[in-house]
């Protein structure tokens, strides 16, 4: 499905944005308008039509122009275009207020989908719990889980000392009665 289409290209359109105005191009879509500056293709607006507050003909200090006032959250902007002939420019703002009335009529916000005919139920798409038919099994180290031992210490009120470990070649906190520097690799699975 196609999302935004080409409805008019307008050329020898002028954004008053500047003191002197900027010569361009208007694209009215379906979906938004855009104009960009001839000189540069970089220097360019795009107004969706859900960000428009209201679209007018006033009197400026270039002539009668197009204003487009966009929402608040928006951006609040206010950004007129000159359009020769006044004739013209009536006719540009007749095709975007009748764009703007079936945009609001049935929005295109970009997400294409299908509403399904058929409702499937809960209970249709409910998988029933099985519970695993394994069994865990394994040794404890001699003095009980080591893991345990060391962090579940609700009692300890500072580390071991520090003692040299000849195995490692580094000072380790003294192990706990009971357990083994063996043991306490086996926590990690390593």
């Amino acid at each position: 499905a196609v999302v935004s289409t080409q409805s008019t290209g307008i050329s020898g359109v002028w954004n008053l944005s500047s003191d002197q105005g900027n010569l361009g191009t208007f694209y009215i879509t379906n979906v938004r308008l855009v104009w960009h500056a001839e000189i540069n293709e970089s220097f360019n607006v795009s107004i969706p039509y859900i960000q428009m507050r209201a679209v007018k003909i006033r009197d400026s200090k270039f002539g009668t122009a197009l204003v487009i006032e966009s929402l608040r959250n928006a951006g609040g902007y206010v950004l007129g275009f000159r359009i020769d002939p006044v004739e013209r420019l009536h006719d540009v703002m007749k095709e975007i207020q009748s764009l703007y009335r079936v945009y609001s009529a049935n929005p295109i916000f970009g997400v294409q989908h299908k509403i399904e005919d058929k409702v499937e139920l809960i209970e249709q798409l409910t998988i029933n719990y099985e519970e695993d038919d394994i069994e865990i099994t394994g040794e404890e180290a001699e003095g009980g889980d080591a893991f345990a031992a060391y962090y579940a210490d609700a009692n300890k009120a500072s580390d071991g000392e520090p003692v040299f470990c000849v195995q490692l070649g580094l000072a380790i906190e003294s192990i706990k009665e009971g357990y083994t520097l063996e043991s306490l690799w086996e926590v990690t699975g390593i």
